[in-house]
């Protein structure tokens, strides 16, 4: 019998992240890489200023109470989680840069495509979970005891890896897209001379 667990539902988001990076394809998924940055600081920025501004003000919290979100803390997760996919919804989409590099096919173009894929699920999947801790990237404020994941921390060893790991998580898809971006230079250099 299968049981349930916060290892299994992070397998499974992983490996759902992944498949959508081979079905959009590798620029794509490079997009929702720059996407997921960008939307990273977008949420932790536009939450610190919805908490500064608007959850200081007591009238406002009592209209997010008849919400159920009265406590700062889960208003604060809401809300970066809320901005953070809406973010990288937008910019995957709509957004206003495109990338274009070169294709490859083959077994080469399926590893590029397996590996921009893991990266990017790893980066959103810790973003979310530090999200969901209540920390902030930007005051550098990521603490695990006392906070809304304490429990699933010290039971799943998959969120305690993306968690402790988050540089790891953090900096990979960005050294990734620079060593591709070098490779792709050195190619089309060669081309052109050719």
């Amino acid at each position: 019998m299968l049981k349930l667990s916060w290892d299994l539902f992070i397998v499974v988001v992983f490996g759902f992240i992944m498949a959508y990076s081979f079905i959009i394809g590798r620029n794509s998924t490079l997009k929702v890489i720059i996407g997921s940055y960008i939307a990273i600081l977008t949420a932790d920025g536009l939450g610190n200023l919805f908490k500064e501004y608007l959850l200081s003000s007591s009238q406002f919290v009592s209209f997010l109470k008849f919400f159920g979100l009265g406590s700062e803390d889960k208003t604060m997760i809401f809300v970066k989680v809320i901005i953070f996919i809406v973010a990288i919804v937008i910019l995957s989409i709509k957004g206003g840069f495109e990338i274009k590099g070169r294709h490859n096919g083959g077994v080469i173009g399926l590893i590029m495509s397996g590996i921009f894929g893991f990266l990017s699920a790893g980066l959103v999947i810790s973003t979310l979970l530090i999200y969901v801790s209540g920390a902030s990237f930007v005051s550098g404020d990521i603490s695990i005891v006392n906070n809304t994941l304490a429990a699933a921390y010290t039971e799943s060893q998959m969120i305690r890896l993306m968690i402790d790991n988050y540089n790891f998580w953090f900096a990979m898809p960005a050294l990734a897209f620079l060593l591709a971006s070098l490779f792709n230079e050195s190619v089309h250099a060669r081309e052109e001379l050719g």
